[in-house]
Order: structure tokens, then C-alpha cells, then sequence
């Protein structure tokens, strides 16, 4: 992150995106430790934090030596701005602005007459010299404002418009209060959100977001969010003491049984939490109901307070896809094709669609047992015919990624599995069992295929690695980051294919062209693995998505 040479005013809407941390706990101490980490900014809450009048001078009077400090104000009202400016604040975030009059309000809550109605005074600025405080604070004043309503979505323009707001701030998690009556992020939320970000892209004016954790903040930071809310001191401190006490208790020599070690190898609550839930899901079992219940409504709320995390394991299906390629004179499977049915337009005015084909094995996909001829014979074998239980289950990640980058031919063999135990703990019976490489890494298609004249040279793993998992740990099924469960120069092992002859033969499941691996942790993750219910079907893409503890 930049320093502070410049004022953040000018620094706001530059190319380098800005990190904030985000304080609640009323404490300038922790300010001081945040500061030492050189955030773009920081923003003391004084809306829900802890925080008086006292404290916020004081930890003003630590913080902006180090760096800028924001203040988001507890309403949108003259004097609660003006505090917030009399305390040294280099600006303010206004929360709750749903039209552009009580935007404009804001800005001119934090202006000094004549363009303003914010009134001179306070202990700071008249500590020093007053006309100088006077030209610095026209002159470089930060005014924010949050949008975080449904009818602030539908003035987004009108808002990003008002002359004298530097940015608008996303509050996503009264935004999803207000779309759902409940604090979960959906598909409108997501509208929502991009809505307001085109709304000050043509107005030119930053857009900022609010995230729970670091992981969500990279992640909108790649979405192109100009400001993002990094860490926030409440997931810092009690992640910090979480880890602390996880690192403490972690060391045990006893290894308990089945999915319950999932829970125990990856040593966390929220970890126990989720492979009680797939035990439960796997299990069928209608004991204890109201227990069940009640873990599913804790599961929510876990992914809604950001607790649990989702990890999206799914490439994006476009034209360039890569798709497998098998040698003349085999069938090849089509590649992703898109055509536009209507999009707004005489052919359908009021809405867009498009007509997609594809192979059942293209993309990020699900090998059902009926893809191999060694798994025919299963009544419920096909996509539309296995038990749908058996698309939650837990996994874990053994990673390969150095041996891969050190040889593109790298085989996973039972040693290597008996080594990752040695270390995690014994692989639990019905769990999925993933191979990081990277190789999803690998943007361009021809290097993700890596043909070569004896064949791909693709990591995977050996017939005897599969022996094992499908005979000693009887795994629910094999994923990977290729375009297929095999290792490339698998046609010539004994069996031919072990990934998918032995898997298949044995009624269980392959995952292909995965990626985010290196999001999950060797243990504790569970996958939700969905397949499209194509009648017959031998397989089909999907949405892989990873329930993980933050």
C-alpha cells in the first residue's frame, strides 16, 4: 500500500487500489497496532463501534501520524459531522445516503461556509492556526457517502453525481438487510452492488465496498473495487486468538474415524461444525431432528456472518475452454458454444438469453460412474440417477503443486498419500480426495493441454494411488485441476486410465478442471457437487463450490 506523502484526497481514484481498516472496538491502542501495518486508511465506526468522543481524538492523535483516518459518522447530520472534522478526522462516511439531496447535505456538513454550513470551532482546529486549518480542510476534507438501500441503489446515479462526494462506499451488509430482510449476499445483492459501481464509473468518482475478512477484500479488490474495507479489527483480534488457541490444541496422537476426523484434523469449531453436517446429510438419519435443525440454522448464519467461507472451484465456460482432445479416429466432444436468442431487442424487448451446447465433460465437470464402460452396469451410475446425498461430502487437498512445477509428468503415488496421513491424519471414508497442482493456473489453453508428441504431459495420478484410495480409504471420488481425472500419459498404464477404469468400476466419482485449490486447507473443507440431472446423463459441467472455516 501507498504512504501518506500525498493527501488522501488526492491519492483516491488513483490506479493503486486503497486498503482500509476498518475499527470498531473503541480501543486507540489497537488503532496504534493497525497503524504500524501502513493501511491507506484507517475508519474509526462510530456509528456501531465503541467508540466516544475521547477516544476518537485520541486515537486520531496516534493514527495520523501514520496514516489517514476516516470517521463513519453515526448519521448524516451537521453536528455528528462536525465532531467527527473537529477531532482531526481527514474526512468522514456518511452512512445510509438514499437520495442526492441527503448526499449534498453531507457535503455540505463538512464545508466551511460560504460553500458549506460546517460551524468553526472544536479543540483541534482551534489549537492551531485557524485560517491555515481553514485552507488545508477546504482543500482536502474527504466527504464519503454509503449506499446501502434498496432506494439508495435506485438514486446510485444521482448520489455518485453530487458535486463534493469523493466516493461512494458500499455497505453490503445493510444492502443485503434491505434486498432480503436478511443478511445474505444473492443475486440481487450482487445486481446491487454492480449497479452502484457503474453508477460511479460514469461519473467518475471511485466506488468502494465493504468486506468482512481479507479474503472477500482481495477478492472485490480483483473485481476492480478502487476501495476496499482490507481487515477489520473485531475479525483480526478474535481470528488471531482463534488461530492461537487452534495452533494450541491441534496436537493429538489419537486419529478418530471417518468424517468426524475431518472435523478434527482441520482442529476448529466451525470445522467440526461442518463435517458434523455432512455426517448428517451422508448419514440419513432422522435422530436427533431438532439437533439437525438447529446445526443447518447455525450453517446459515455462519455463511452469512462470513464464518464460513465459499470457495467457487469453477472455471468460467467460454468459447476458448479447453476440452479434451483423444486421437483420430475417436469422437471428439464439441467445444462451448454460445448463441444470443434475444437481448433486449425486437427479438425479445424486455429480456436477454442465449442458447448454449456443449459435451457433458467440458469445463469445470462430474465423471458419474456411467462415463466409463467399468461403471455401466450401476442403476445409479447416471447424473439424473445417483443419490444426491453423496454431493456433500468432505475433502481433502493433498498438494502437489511443487512436484508439479518441477515435472509436468509428476505421478501421486501411495507413498505420497501415506506421508500427507502422516501428517493430516488418515484420509475418512466418503471423502473427496483433491490433487492441487496449479495447473488451473495455466491461462493459456494450449499450455493447460500441454500436448506433445508422445501425448499431454499432465500431473495425475498412478494406477497403484488409485488402488489405494478406491481399496484402503474408500473415497466418495478423485478431483483435479486438468481437463481430465487421468495423468496424460495415462493411456499407457496397466489399467489404462486407473482414474477413471478403477474409480468408475468402483461406483464413485471423478471432478475435473478445478481450480482455487490453494483456497482450501489440507482438511476440513466439505464440496457441494452438483451435476446437471441430464437423464442418462454420463456427467455433466457444474458449480463446485467449497464450504470452508475462515
Amino acid at each position: 500500500m501507498s504512504g501518506v506523502t500525498l493527501p488522501l484526497r488526492h491519492r483516491i481514484g488513483q490506479s493503486e487500489p486503497l486498503g482500509l481498516f476498518w475499527m470498531s472496538l473503541g480501543s486507540p491502542a489497537v488503532i496504534e497496532l493497525a497503524a504500524q501495518a501502513a493501511p491507506d486508511a484507517i475508519v474509526i465506526d462510530a456509528q456501531h463501534g465503541l467508540w466516544d468522543r475521547l477516544s476518537i481524538e485520541h486515537a486520531i492523535g496516534i493514527a495520523s501520524k501514520t496514516a489517514p483516518v476516516l470517521v463513519r459518522v453515526a448519521e448524516n447530520s451537521a453536528n455528528a459531522i462536525g465532531q467527527a472534522l473537529d477531532a482531526g478526522a481527514e474526512g468522514v462516511i456518511v452512512p445510509l445516503i438514499e437520495t442526492d439531496e441527503e448526499a449534498a447535505a453531507a457535503v455540505a456538513a463538512a464545508r466551511f461556509p460560504p460553500e458549506g454550513v460546517r460551524s468553526g470551532g472544536g479543540v483541534r482546529p482551534l489549537g492551531r492556526d485557524f485560517g491555515a486549518y481553514y485552507m488545508n480542510a477546504m482543500q482536502h476534507t474527504i466527504v464519503g457517502v454509503m449506499i446501502e438501500t434498496l432506494r439508495g441503489v435506485r438514486h446510485a446515479a444521482a448520489i455518485a453525481n453530487t458535486p463534493g462526494v469523493d466516493f461512494v462506499l458500499i455497505g453490503t451488509g445493510d444492502l443485503a438487510v434491505s434486498l432480503n430482510g436478511f443478511p445474505r449476499a444473492d443475486a440481487r445483492h450482487g445486481d446491487a452492488c454492480n449497479t452502484i459501481m457503474q453508477a460511479c464509473k460514469t461519473v467518475g468518482i471511485p466506488c468502494g465496498i465493504f468486506t468482512g475478512n481479507t479474503d472477500a477484500a482481495i477478492a472485490r479488490r480483483d473485481d476492480g473495487y478502487p476501495i476496499v474495507v482490507a481487515a477489520n479489527d473485531i475479525e483480526v483480534v478474535a481470528g488471531g486468538f482463534a488461530k492461537a488457541m487452534k495452533q494450541f490444541s491441534s496436537v493429538s496422537d489419537a486419529k478418530p474415524a471417518g468424517i468426524a476426523h475431518a472435523a478434527s484434523a482441520s482442529a476448529g469449531y466451525l470445522s467440526n461444525e461442518l463435517a458434523s453436517l455432512a455426517n448428517e446429510i451422508g448419514s440419513q438419519s432422522n435422530e436427533g431432528d431438532d439437533d439437525v435443525s438447529d446445526l443447518l440454522l447455525k450453517f446459515a448464519s455462519h455463511i452469512a456472518d462470513g464464518k464460513i467461507r465459499v470457495v467457487d472451484m469453477t472455471q468460467t465456460l467460454k468459447p476458448s475452454t479447453p476440452v479434451i482432445q483423444l486421437p483420430p479416429p475417436l469422437a471428439q466432444s464439441n467445444p462451448f458454444r454460445t448463441s444470443e436468442i434475444s437481448r433486449y431487442d425486437e427479438r425479445g424487448p424486455a429480456w436477454y438469453w442465449n442458447n448454449i451446447s456443449c459435451g457433458e465433460h467440458t469445463g469445470t465437470h462430474f465423471d458419474a460412474p456411467a462415463h466409463w464402460v467399468t461403471g455401466q452396469h450401476y442403476p445409479d451410475g447416471y447424473t439424473d440417477t445417483v443419490s444426491v446425498q453423496r454431493f456433500v461430502a468432505p475433502a481433502v487437498v493433498i498438494d502437489c503443486s511443487k512436484e508439479a512445477a518441477a515435472d509436468e509428468k509428476f505421478l501421486l503415488e501411495p507413498s505420497h498419500i501415506e506421508a500427507w496421513e502422516g501428517k493430516h491424519g488418515r484420509i475418512p471414508d466418503g471423502a473427496w480426495v483433491l490433487m492441487r497442482t496449479d495447473w488451473s493456473k495455466r491461462e493459456d489453453p494450449a499450455r493447460f493441454l500441454n500436448m506433445k508428441e508422445d501425448g499431454p504431459h499432465v500431473p495425475g495420478p498412478s494406477a497403484a494411488a488409485v488402488t489405494f484410495l478406491v481399496q484402503q480409504r474408500n473415497v466418495n471420488g478423485w478431483g483435479v485441476e486438468a481437463v481430465g481425472t487421468d495423468a496424460g500419459l495415462a493411456f499407457a498404464f496397466e489399467p489404462a486410465f486407473p482414474a477413471h477404469h478403477l474409480m468408475h468400476g468402483a461406483n464413485k466419482f471423478g471432478l475435473a478442471s478445478l481450480c482455487n485449490l490453494d483456497q482450501l486447507p489440507p482438511t476440513g473443507a466439505v464440496l457441494v457437487t452438483a451435476p446437471l440431472k441430464i437423464e442418462k446423463g454420463s456427467g455433466s459441467p457444474l458449480r463446485v463450490l467449497a464450504l470452508v472455516p475462515a
